[in-house]
């Protein structure tokens, strides 16, 4: 399972909107930051604090569309590594996006 501080470091992998495209609802984490479902403090995933212009906001998102951009950013991670291109098997980033994706399964 990956600690507090290895899955905060893997949130910049995650590509998140542009904050001036989302709504107010989004942008302030009362609803998924990719589908727009409501949220509450049981079903929501914090994606930690991001900082865009000087302004700091704190997008959340529910458990589908967090599965959805987790495997995204873990199948786009080796185009984007160079210690990917010598394999995928020796990219620690790469096996955590994976194991976080697994437990956001369970």
């Amino acid at each position: 399972m990956a600690t507090r501080h290895d899955t905060v470091a893997l949130l910049a992998h995650i590509p998140l909107p542009p904050l001036d495209l989302l709504s107010d609802a989004r942008a302030r984490g009362a609803q998924c930051i990719w589908g727009g479902e409501p949220l509450t403090t049981a079903t929501a995933i914090d994606l930690g604090e991001r900082v865009t212009n000087d302004a700091h906001w704190f997008p959340r998102a529910c458990l589908r569309c967090t599965r959805s951009a987790v495997r995204a950013a873990r199948n786009s991670h080796p185009g984007q590594c160079e210690q990917c291109v010598d394999g995928t098997a020796l990219c620690e980033t790469r096996h955590a996006l994976h194991d976080l994706l697994l437990e956001l399964r369970r």
